[in-house]
């Protein structure tokens, strides 16, 4: 299989100031003459500056980040005084000693150690709530037994830098739901990371394989749950269709690698809630929700009996909801299953509807407005919250008089309980 390159466009970044801002102005001077430092770090010697010879590391190696020799060099500590009868010969230890001060002289020029930089806090913020949140999402599966949960992801990206980056993106982005306050931060870190993890991805994704299928799945169903998170978060309603339609995309091409994976994916620990799941969401059912619209899209003097087709089979993935929503099928379908199914729909109908969609074929724009109803139902998840009725608003603008009728059965059922 040949992956295409993964490409997405976050809007949040259009109309985003930078969270800092550093500027620097450096006046040129006539070098002044100094005493020579004897004593000064290799560093500073190598390139002919005076050093000032400060510890742990001297000012000239700090600013520029360069590694000073006298950090490799053992403290100079006041040794303890000796008790008396003691031998004055004997060499007394030091108070405190780095390990690296066993493994290197005091002067070594050609040290080439790297700099240990300081602990990312933030980061490290992230990860801890990702280890410790279920981002206030429904289980993956109705079957405890089955279940998995975040921590289980946060040992996985220990060893995937892209599915880390993007677990951090996401942890990035529920803080910013949770804590209004450092939103804008909160949002400058999660476009920035999952900036990272894409690029990652773009570059390291060669092959699906036993050791990361796992990770490969976990990406995708993040990756899903952002973009969608991201739609809403568009400053201008006028061009939500386009956003979504931005996120159909970007959710197909991440599954189509999960599809590659698919016979490893059974095999993996979460083998037994991904065939529990697939039962169900690969169907399509009939019923009088969808009904009129199906004669319809039958007698469009538009579409091809391909495109037809398309249309009617992305339409009975709807009908699924609706069935479920009336009680006329047993409620073994419980929430966790009506989630998955939802945010599966765009990867789980033809891909010749996104087509239709992007063409802004009027029968294709209807279909996507019933779609809007089961996504206003779950309208109280924060990845979710008014998309529903955003996207079918937005529909209205894209179809001319003759089509209006057809979508205020979907503008009333998404303004319902709003």
């Amino acid at each position: 299989m040949k992956y295409t390159h993964l490409t997405y466009t976050n809007t949040y970044t259009q109309h985003l100031a930078p969270v800092y801002e550093v500027h620097m102005e450096y006046d040129i001077k006539t070098r002044r003459a100094h005493r020579k430092s004897r004593a000064g770090c290799a560093e500073c010697k190598r390139r002919h500056i005076k050093c000032d010879e400060g510890r742990p590391s001297c000012g000239n190696c700090s600013i520029s980040e360069r590694h000073c020799s006298y950090l490799s060099s053992q403290p100079n500590l006041p040794v303890p005084c000796s008790s008396p009868g003691s031998s004055s010969s004997s060499p007394q230890p030091p108070l405190l000693q780095s390990e690296s001060s066993y493994q290197a002289s005091p002067n070594s020029p050609g040290d080439d150690s790297p700099v240990i930089p300081d602990a990312n806090m933030t980061q490290l913020e992230l990860f801890y709530h990702a280890t410790n949140s279920d981002f206030d999402l429904p289980p993956m599966s109705d079957n405890p037994s089955n279940n998995v949960s975040f921590a289980m992801f946060a040992d996985i990206a220990m060893s995937c830098p892209y599915l880390m980056n993007e677990l951090l993106a996401f942890s990035a982005l529920h803080l910013a739901h949770i804590n209004p306050a450092k939103a804008r931060f909160y949002r400058h870190q999660a476009v920035g990371l999952q900036t990272n993890a894409l690029r990652i991805f773009n570059c390291e994704m060669t092959k699906v394989t036993e050791e990361n299928c796992m990770a490969v799945m976990i990406f995708s169903w993040l990756m899903t749950m952002h973009t969608l998170s991201e739609c809403k978060e568009s400053s201008d309603t006028h061009s939500f269709l386009d956003q979504f339609l931005r996120y159909m995309h970007l959710h197909y091409q991440v599954s189509a690698v999960t599809r590659e994976a698919w016979p490893l994916l059974l095999q993996s620990q979460m083998g037994h809630m991904i065939l529990e799941n697939a039962k169900v969401v690969e169907h399509t059912e009939s019923g009088s929700h969808t009904a009129n619209l199906k004669r319809c899209i039958r007698g469009s003097e538009t579409l091809d009996d391909g495109e037809k087709a398309t249309c009617e089979h992305a339409l009975g993935r709807i009908q699924w909801f609706f069935n479920r929503i009336d009680g006329k099928v047993p409620q073994a379908d419980l929430p966790a299953l009506m989630f998955l199914s939802l945010v599966s729909w765009p990867v789980t109908i033809k891909r010749d509807f996104h087509r239709l969609v992007a063409e802004s074929a009027p029968e294709a724009l209807i279909v996507l407005s019933y779609y809007c109803i089961p996504l206003h139902m779950f309208r109280e998840l924060w990845i979710i919250g008014n998309a529903g009725q955003l996207l079918v608003r937005n529909i209205r603008l894209h179809l001319d008089e003759r089509w209006q009728e057809w979508l205020d059965w979907p503008e009333a059922m998404t303004s319902a309980g709003t």
